[in-house]
């Protein structure tokens, strides 16, 4: 069987080393430093240009696919490996002034590493508009907060209050000691919590949620599935048959079917070599329900890779684009090919606030099929890629840089992808009585099959 992944070309040593010399990327705020045996990546800010990767060529061989080069040789453009994004770069005749400037600082300096994370954001993060969060006014609010004399606590302090408005899941900032997130609660997690309020329970709803899900996985597997289950990707993937018409695919993640962490290309071959396996015992059905309501995310080219195989045609899955400067890069078009053998029948894609990132990306590139049914709540609304940054003192960060459009240019960050039906993940009606109420709609629906 055909897999439905894009043509690769794995770039040579020799090609890099033949673009020898520093170039800007476009968007993204990087300096790649390219020298006859090693390269060197920096991190560019308006007030920083901070070295963060070094290394032999041959790791630049690993992370960038589909090299194309200009002819006059002054741009080129590849084609990240752990993802589907194509990012640009041109030449320039030598290291930005900022760089010195930069090896000057103290790198524990509180204010140096307040101002470059105020840049950081102010120059790549890509949703304030939606947010409705003034930047500006954030650092007026907290830059007078930290003086030279600033402790790491302070510094901390005052930086986890300016992402937390913000309100997003893939924002992140890590420090030697400890994490923030700036995910915003979800209305499940609120249901949740008043839940244990409500019966004086002193557990915590992670904890709580942890539970219910092992609840949930359980009555799929006794009740629904009478616990005729295969699995594949290090029990990250699972199907079965619900009943005489209808399958049952639970994708558990978008990363990690190897189990090598890193290695996104060994995930899409064990992704390829577990769809054909399922859709050999289940495909022929002509219902088939898949789950991703517990799907935290992953790798886009590993989402696009199993929504091939429920494709029948060449899809326009999403257009993205970066931050670049005060806007943004040219949109890009993703497509995804479908793979020989895929699944045709009817299709019910079960979602949740859990449901983020890209998987996401998964449910978005499903959008234009044919007998579609998105069954569920809407999904988190967190589609953008990481951008990974770094602090001078050796913290570093993430955020969202980057604006998906479905193919008619709808835009779900922030609010989600929402359900054709609405049935709310683990409902307390729905755990009372023993049922999946989902998984339930789906057996109503097709009953007469």
């Amino acid at each position: 069987m055909k897999s439905a992944e894009w043509p690769v070309n794995t770039p040579s040593v020799d090609q890099f080393r033949r673009l020898e010399g520093v170039w800007r990327s476009r968007g993204y705020g990087k300096i790649l430093h390219i020298t006859k045996d090693r390269y060197t990546l920096y991190e560019e800010t308006a007030v920083s240009c901070l070295a963060v990767h070094a290394g032999p060529l041959s790791e630049l061989t690993q992370h960038h696919e589909d090299l194309e080069v200009s002819p006059a040789g002054q741009a080129f453009s590849a084609r990240r490996a752990t993802g589907v994004s194509r990012v640009g770069y041109y030449r320039l005749k030598q290291l930005p002034p900022s760089l010195a400037r930069t090896e000057a600082h103290d790198p524990e300096d509180p204010e140096y590493n307040f101002e470059v994370f105020w840049h950081t954001f102010a120059e790549q993060y890509a949703l304030f508009t939606l947010k409705n969060v003034d930047w500006d006014k954030s650092y007026r609010r907290h830059r007078r907060q930290i003086h030279p004399d600033s402790d790491p606590d302070d510094l901390f302090a005052a930086l986890t209050a300016m992402l937390r408005p913000l309100r997003d899941g893939h924002v992140r900032l890590h420090s030697d000691w400890g994490s923030y997130s700036a995910a915003g609660q979800s209305q499940l997690y609120e249901r949740l919590d008043q839940e244990l309020e409500d019966a004086d329970d002193p557990r915590e709803v992670n904890s709580y949620l942890s539970e219910l899900r092992e609840w949930l996985h359980d009555v799929i597997h006794e009740d629904y599935l009478g616990n005729n289950v295969r699995h594949g990707g290090r029990r990250l993937v699972e199907w079965g048959q619900l009943n005489a018409s209808t399958g049952y695919l639970n994708i558990r993640a978008m990363a990690g079917q190897s189990g090598d962490v890193g290695h996104p290309g060994k995930d899409l071959a064990i992704t390829d070599a577990m769809m054909q396996k399922a859709l050999a015992d289940i495909g022929h059905l002509p219902n088939l329900a898949v789950d991703v309501r517990g799907n935290g995310g992953g790798y886009d080219g590993v989402a696009l890779r199993f929504a091939s195989y429920l494709l029948d045609r060449k899809t326009l899955a999403f257009t993205k684009a970066a931050r670049k400067g005060g806007g943004f890069t040219g949109r890009q078009p993703v497509h995804v090919e479908p793979a020989e053998g895929g699944y045709q029948g009817r299709l019910f894609v079960l979602t949740s606030e859990l449901t983020a990132s890209a998987a996401e990306i998964f449910v978005l590139s499903l959008l234009q099929r044919p007998a579609l049914t998105l069954i569920g709540e809407p999904t988190q609304g967190i589609l953008s890629d990481t951008l990974e940054r770094h602090l001078p003192n050796g913290w570093h960060m993430t955020l969202s840089n980057e604006i998906y459009r479905a193919f008619d240019q709808q835009l779900y960050e922030d609010v989600g992808i929402p359900p054709h039906i609405h049935q709310p993940f683990l409902s307390h009606e729905s755990r009372e009585a023993g049922y999946d109420n989902a998984l339930d709609q789906v057996l109503k629906l097709t009953e007469n099959d």
